[in-house]
């Protein structure tokens, strides 16, 4: 089987410093796959390799089989390619739904006509407001984002990446800073996201992040150290040294 996320060899230096040394990994489709690591192990700068806002210094990133290193963003997320980002990427001063219909723009030809009304656009605006519905957020559409908690935000978040209809969806910290009752919500949504959406997500909440994943990747000064199930990553020594601090 050809997998969602395949990763060889991906090699990212800032100046002298490596951030990511010969990072190889394989996620299957519909697999739930947990990174981790210390601060400064290069989860996010993985993450952005992957989607291009960052560029490989070498390596191979395909997505079921296409080879993405070298290709614009905007092709990676046409090819199923969604994430959320660790800090929120939102416009303040619009409602939930014109947000989600922004990021679906970035998938419709009509975003080169600059006379395009996006208030027009009926099937947008119903596929934005199903994404709001899926997070629990279908009430609240047409509130200002500004007016929102950071809680509903996240949700915001999710609903912009799950309206683009992703193959493979990223997700960079999605329970940073959120209360107790929050992440609970979070991740009950998790659980609702249907199997056709791969999912990779960094997190620090290891309870939470432990109950979701399938299979673990542990990387440490950017090297993958430790991969394999819930059990095998938690068990291995060098999980407990670098990570769990026993």
């Amino acid at each position: 089987m050809t997998p969602a996320l395949a990763i060889e060899g991906l090699n990212k230096r800032f100046g002298g410093l490596p951030a990511t040394r010969n990072v190889s990994l394989h996620v299957m489709p519909g697999e739930r796959r947990l990174i981790i690591g210390p601060n400064g192990a290069g989860k996010t700068t993985l993450f952005n390799l992957i989607t291009g806002d960052l560029t490989a210094d070498t390596g191979s990133v395909k997505l079921f089989g296409h080879e993405l290193v070298g290709m614009p963003t905007e092709k990676r997320v046409h090819l199923g390619l969604a994430r959320t980002y660790q800090i929120l990427t939102l416009f303040p001063k619009e409602t939930l739904l014109h947000n989600v219909k922004l990021a679906l723009l970035g998938l419709d030809p009509v975003r080169w006509n600059p006379w395009a009304v996006l208030s027009a656009r009926t099937a947008m605006t119903e596929a934005a407001h199903a994404a709001l519905v899926q997070v629990g957020l279908g009430r609240s559409a047409e509130r200002i984002v500004a007016e929102t908690s950071y809680g509903e935000r996240r949700r915001l978040e999710f609903a912009m990446a799950l309206a683009q209809k992703p193959k493979v969806l990223l997700l960079d910290e999605p329970l940073a800073g959120l209360s107790q009752e929050e992440r609970k919500t979070l991740s009950t949504l998790l659980k609702t996201i249907p199997r056709d959406v791969t999912i990779v997500m960094i997190e620090h909440d290891m309870d939470t992040a432990l109950e979701f994943a399938e299979r673990i990747t542990l990387l440490h000064y950017g090297e993958v150290i430790v991969e394999g199930s819930r059990a095998e990553v938690v068990a291995d020594p060098r999980t407990r040294e670098v990570y769990l601090g026993d």
